[in-house]
């Protein structure tokens, strides 16, 4: 039976693809993979890319999840560890990000923020004795 390992990449629709690059390689750290051209541009870390497209066209590029009845996906959530979570707060208010949270789902906090281009993204930590992935499960 076949079984994927990972998410290889996640493709972002943004506004300005120089301007995306910047921005997620000084407040997430991401390092250009490759690039086809135009687009997209793979940025990534541990194992994990964005493929960042040029939006085109005058669709939203991000439907609000409380309104919209679209099936889409809703954000991309970034992990971290207790201490990464704690520096990534102090990152994203040094970068200027306004972000939501802390947020205690419980099992796991997680803070809220949006790219340049209005793309949601989270960043979470699991609490310690709490599963972090599939491996943990039953």
């Amino acid at each position: 039976m076949f079984q994927a390992d990972r998410i290889d990449h996640v493709e972002v629709f943004v506004d300005d693809i120089a301007e995306s690059i910047r921005w997620y390689g000084r407040v997430l750290g991401l390092k250009e993979i490759c690039r086809w051209d135009p687009h997209p541009v793979m940025m990534g870390c541990g194992g994990t890319m964005l493929a960042l497209f040029k939006a085109e066209g005058s669709a939203p590029l991000h439907p609000d999840p409380c309104t919209s009845r679209t099936p889409h996906w809703h954000l991309v959530a970034w992990h971290t560890d207790a201490g990464g979570f704690a520096q990534a707060q102090r990152h994203l208010k040094e970068c200027g990000v306004v972000f939501r949270g802390p947020v205690d789902h419980g099992i796991a906090h997680s803070i809220y923020f949006r790219d340049p281009s209005g793309n949601p993204m989270e960043i979470t930590h699991y609490l310690a004795g709490k599963p972090t992935g599939p491996e943990d499960s039953p």
